[in-house]
Formats: structure tokens, sequence, C-alpha cells
């Protein structure tokens, strides 16, 4: 299968993922009574992945048939890790709490991204540290929101 025909499965199945999702995140109940809600950010995530998928969709179709690389077969092989990487944060997400299952992750998944030349293990750590602690302050403290503690207790 060519890069071509393999970005048009991908943009069809995640447009109907991003359906599915957005049509599952309407049933959401608030967990805090506020204007927003608890759906509204996966419905705003949906969307975005179902205009992303569109636009893979439509570029696929436009773009001409060319051969198979190396470069597929190692873009394949990040997605699988990144599939997996999802898979493994979902599973931990409520046992070790936002904040540390969220720093995992992001490690892992700049980790994936990465080429060998331009992994910087000590920036990758810091950002998995920083962004989820920015992330869970301004979860909790603006929008009055809880996140999953885990292990770690505040």
């Amino acid at each position: 299968m060519d890069n071509r025909w393999r970005d048009i499965i991908c943009a069809v199945l995640f447009i109907a993922f991003g359906v599915f999702m957005f049509v599952v995140s309407t049933g959401i109940d608030p967990i805090v009574a506020n204007d927003v809600g608890s759906g509204f950010v996966p419905r705003i995530i949906a969307g975005a992945i179902v205009a992303l998928a569109v636009v893979l969709l439509v570029l696929s179709v436009l773009k001409k048939r060319v051969a198979r690389t190396e470069k597929a077969d190692e873009d394949l092989k990040g997605g699988v890790f990144t599939v997996l990487a999802l898979a493994a944060y979902v599973f931990l997400f409520d046992r070790l709490g936002f904040l540390v299952s969220t720093a995992l992750y992001l490690f892992v998944q700049m980790t994936i991204l990465s080429n060998r030349e331009n992994r910087k293990f000590k920036l990758f750590a810091v950002l998995a540290l920083v962004v989820p602690a920015l992330i869970y302050l301004i979860f909790t403290n603006l929008f009055d929101m809880a996140l999953p503690a885990g292990i770690i207790r505040f």
C-alpha cells in the first residue's frame, strides 16, 4: 500500500473517530456546575480531529502517486508506538493521576517523535514536568475543576 492510500484510510478512520467522540461527548454530565461543562473540551478536540482529518483526506486525494519509502516504514513504527503510549496513558491515568501519567506520557511521546540526532532528554524531562504542572494549576485554580490526583495528593 502506498502512502496516498494509507493517508486516505487514516483520514477516513479519524473522521469516524472524531464524529464518534463528538457524539459520545454530548452525553458527558458536568462535574462542576459552570458555563463550559465537562464535555466542552472533548467536543473541541473532536472537532479539531475531524477538521484535520478532512484536510488530510483532501490533500491525499489530490496527491500524485509516489513510491513507498523507508520514511513511511519509520512513520508506521512511530504510529504504533504512539498508539501503545496512548493506551498506557489511559490505563495509568486513574492509577497514577494526572500529573504523573501525563509527565510520563509526554516524555515518552517526545522521545518517539524525535530522531536520534535531536533527542534532548533533559529538555524533554523539563517540558514533561512543567507542562502538566501548569495545566493542573490552571484547571484547579482558574477553572475550579478537579483532576485525578493519583499517587500525588495535594
